[in-house]
């Protein structure tokens, strides 16, 4: 099957891009969506999902390529937190940063894309005429990162920002598990 078209949400390019504080791409948003084509064929359903209809993730065979932004924390790692939202409209939250520390290392990176359908569904908005967008990026030290919990409550329950999905308890608690041992480097 060939690739259908892909763009870059707006959403993607301020967040998903270096000094946007979430695991990036080292090279241009252009050249992220060639690999995507070239790897389409080995698509998944995205995190909830069972079929290829509304949300994706292509795995990328090049994860050198990937910057992270986690640093795992211990009892020494300096935390401080923060009162954010991740764009107008959406509620607000406590966001946990570390100050300092070594970032993980990268192993595995995948780009998550949502179809048109997907992007118009709970209000939301497209960024590009394409048939798929990248919405998110993950740069990761193991193969099968979990969302972030609130992401995927955000999304449960259709709250502002949200892709309506359902999830197991399973899946949450991993997630949960994965995130409670990491947080974001924030360089000063």
């Amino acid at each position: 099957m060939n690739a259908p078209t892909v763009g870059v949400s707006e959403f993607a390019r301020t967040r998903n891009c270096a000094g946007g504080g979430y695991s990036h791409f080292d090279g241009s948003f252009e050249e992220l969506v060639v690999l995507v084509a070239q790897h389409w064929s080995q698509r998944e359903p995205g995190a909830g999902r069972s079929d290829l209809e509304k949300v994706v993730v292509v795995p990328l065979p090049c994860p050198e390529r990937f910057r992270s932004t986690t640093v795992l924390v211990s009892e020494d790692t300096k935390l401080e937190a923060e009162l954010t939202r991740r764009q107008p409209g959406e509620d607000p939250y406590v966001q946990l940063f570390a100050t300092e520390g070594e970032l993980e290392p990268v192993r595995f990176a995948k780009v998550v894309l949502y179809s048109k359908a997907a992007l118009l569904e709970n209000d939301g908005v497209r960024s590009t005429d394409c048939e798929w967008e990248i919405v998110s990026l993950i740069a990761s030290p193991v193969e099968d990162e979990p969302m972030a919990p609130l992401t995927m409550a955000r999304n449960m329950l259709a709250m502002p920002g949200g892709t309506p999905t359902s999830y197991t308890a399973e899946e949450f608690a991993r997630a949960i598990y994965h995130w409670s041992q990491r947080a974001r480097l924030r360089k000063r």
